[in-house]
C-alpha cells in the first residue's frame, strides 16, 4: 500500500474534496501494464483502441491508457479495478472531447492527466454520478493540469477559454472552484463536448465560478 492523494466522492457527477488516504498502487502505466497482463484479451482490445485514436488523428492528446483509468478512491471505494477499457461501439464518443482538449484546453492551461473517463453504469452508481452522466456514454473527461494547479487562476483560464471557444465548441465545462471553499476542487475540472454549458460546484449552471470572473 501507499499514501497518495485521493478524490472522495462527495455529491452527484464529478464532484470532489481531495484528502489524504491510503490507497493501492493504481494510476500509472506500469499499473496499467500490469492489468492489461492479468486478461488473455486486454492488450488486444487496447491495441484496438490504440489504432482507432490513431485513426480518429487524437491518439497523441492524451496517452490512450489514460482514457481506460478510474479514479483511484472510487476503484477502491466500490471494488472494482483501476482500469477498463470502454466498449468498442462508445469509441467515437470520446473523439470530440479529445479534439477539444488538444485545441481549446491544451492551449489554455497546458499539459492535463485524466483522472476520469468511462464509468459502467454499476460504478456510477456505487459512486454516485448522475444517472444520466456523460460519462456512462464515454463522452466526458475528468481531468487535471500537469503539473497540478488548484489555485483560482486555473479556473479563470478555463472560464476564459470557455468563453472564447463559443457556443460553436458544444464544450461542457465543469469547473468545480469554490470562492468560499477554495481548495475543494483539487484542481479537478470536466470537458465534454455534449452541449456548450458550464457549471460548479453544486452542478447547476448558478454554481459555476465563470459569471463571477466576467
Amino acid at each position: 500500500m501507499a499514501i497518495c492523494a485521493g478524490l472522495v466522492w462527495v455529491n452527484r457527477d464529478a464532484l470532489f474534496h481531495e484528502v489524504s488516504i491510503t490507497l493501492p498502487p493504481s494510476n500509472s502505466r506500469a499499473a496499467f501494464d500490469r492489468w492489461l497482463d492479468e486478461g488473455p484479451d486486454r492488450a488486444e482490445r487496447y491495441a484496438r483502441f490504440s489504432a482507432f485514436l490513431s485513426q480518429e488523428g487524437v491518439a497523441d492528446v492524451i496517452e490512450p491508457w489514460q482514457l481506460s483509468q478510474l479514479d483511484a478512491y472510487v476503484a477502491e471505494r466500490c471494488e472494482t479495478d483501476m482500469f477498463a477499457i470502454p466498449p468498442e461501439d462508445l469509441w467515437p464518443n470520446i473523439v470530440p472531447a479529445l479534439r477539444l482538449v488538444r485545441d481549446e484546453v491544451i492551449p489554455a492551461v497546458g499539459p492535463v492527466t485524466v483522472l476520469s473517463s468511462w464509468r459502467n453504469p454499476q460504478t456510477n452508481a456505487c459512486a454516485g454520478g448522475a444517472s444520466r452522466s456523460n460519462h456512462l456514454e464515454f463522452a466526458a473527461l475528468d481531468l487535471a493540469t500537469q503539473p497540478r494547479r488548484v489555485d483560482v487562476s486555473l479556473y479563470r483560464d478555463l472560464c476564459a477559454m470557455h468563453d472564447a471557444a463559443g457556443r460553436a465548441s458544444r464544450m461542457g465545462l465543469g469547473a468545480y472552484y469554490d470562492p468560499v471553499e477554495g481548495e475543494y476542487s483539487g484542481g479537478r475540472f470536466h470537458i465534454d463536448a455534449r452541449g456548450y454549458r458550464d457549471w460548479g460546484r453544486r452542478y447547476t449552471s448558478a454554481s459555476s465560478p465563470c459569471g463571477a470572473f466576467d
